[in-house]
């Protein structure tokens, strides 16, 4: 089979390697769609996190296949698997977690102090025709989902907890930075809550424009005096919340000045480096600054339960590219030319 594997930084290879089986407890899914996401970016242009010789949790090693967001149909199912059938069509939940650190024993697994992902720090990866996966990270999707939409759970999961994280009111107002993959679906899961007065500050045109169209007020942060307009917009008070979404430090600093008082910003968004704030302006109004990683529990069934409701569209936003344009599509990616990439797996033979 065909799957796209990491060697190292810049170093990615399409190749032929063995069709994977799966053991007990496991499925072996046929991947039709997997994304690039900014973990991928990353890994593709630093120096990848899979290095470990091996991964303390997981043993994976270099190379790695990538790919954690997926979706496609099972075609096998090992001893003992009872979750799911030959034919289901499923999407997994990559993270896999050590299950005896405080944070797992405690109800926080998704922040297991071993934490790795399928596709990026443990074996396996989605960019590729078939995959195995342990059998509890499958999800099988809603009639009414389709495997496009199936293969944008895991970046909309991400998207969803911030915004639970941020316990913005229904008919409340909030501020998205970054329109990328998790900061369009933050402004889908703001409007799926209730939350339909929602500002996105993006200085790419095309993401404006997608956010626009589906009823974000958009702001150019080159152009405009993001703080003065969201003070403009909602009276002086401020946003109810900010999801911080570009790991830019200006766009942290503009989100942390439009916030209402004791109003939280969630940091989603992954950051280079260090990062800069006046410490003095969370102080005097007590705002709350908030992290995010990954999902609990529940949140892919929520995801999914959305989806099926048409609350995730994916016009003017989503774009297809075949598996052999893997490594232009990290650079469109990082260079801002496509929002979101999804890779077409092709059938074996295909």
């Amino acid at each position: 089979m065909l799957a796209a594997r990491l060697y190292g930084a810049k170093d990615l290879r399409i190749e032929e390697m063995p069709e994977p089986e799966p053991g007990p407890g496991e499925v072996k899914i046929r991947v039709a769609f997997a994304g690039i996401c900014g973990t991928d970016v990353h890994e593709y242009f630093e120096t990848p996190r899979a290095t470990h010789e091996p991964n303390p949790l997981t043993g994976a090693t270099l190379p790695q296949t990538l790919g954690h967001e997926f979706a496609g149909t099972v075609v096998g199912c090992g001893a003992g698997v009872d979750r799911v059938a030959p034919g289901a069509r499923v999407c997994v939940r990559p993270i896999r977690t050590c299950g005896v650190c405080p944070r797992c024993t405690s109800g926080l697994s998704h922040l297991c102090t071993a934490l790795a992902a399928i596709g990026v720090t443990s074996p396996g990866g989605g960019l590729a025709q078939y995959v195995v996966v342990p059998a509890d990270a499958v999800h099988q999707l809603s009639d009414g989902v389709s495997l496009e939409q199936g293969a944008l759970v895991e970046p909309m999961a991400v998207a969803l907890n911030a915004v639970e994280r941020a316990h913005v009111p229904r008919g409340g107002t909030a501020l998205v930075t970054g329109a990328g993959a998790v900061g369009m679906g933050a402004l889908f899961a703001l409007k799926a809550r209730g939350v339909d007065d929602v500002l996105v500050v993006e200085p790419s045109p095309s993401r404006r424009a997608a956010a626009a169209r589906h009823g974000a007020r958009v702001l150019d942060p080159v152009t405009a005096d993001v703080v003065g307009e969201v003070a403009r917009h909602t009276g002086g008070r401020g946003v109810d919340a900010a999801i911080e979404c570009s790991g830019r430090q200006e766009a942290l600093n503009a989100a942390i000045r439009s916030l209402a008082a004791q109003a939280p910003v969630v940091m989603v968004a992954l950051y280079s480096g260090p990062v800069t704030i006046d410490a003095s302006v969370v102080r005097l109004a007590e705002l709350a600054l908030l992290g995010c990683e990954a999902y609990p529990d529940g949140v892919f069934e929520r995801v999914i339960e959305h989806m099926a409701a048409g609350r995730y569209p994916t016009d003017g936003w989503l774009d297809h590219i075949p598996l052999t344009g893997t490594v232009a599509g990290l650079y469109d990616v990082r260079d801002g030319r496509r929002l979101k990439v999804l890779v077409d797996i092709p059938a074996v033979g295909g």
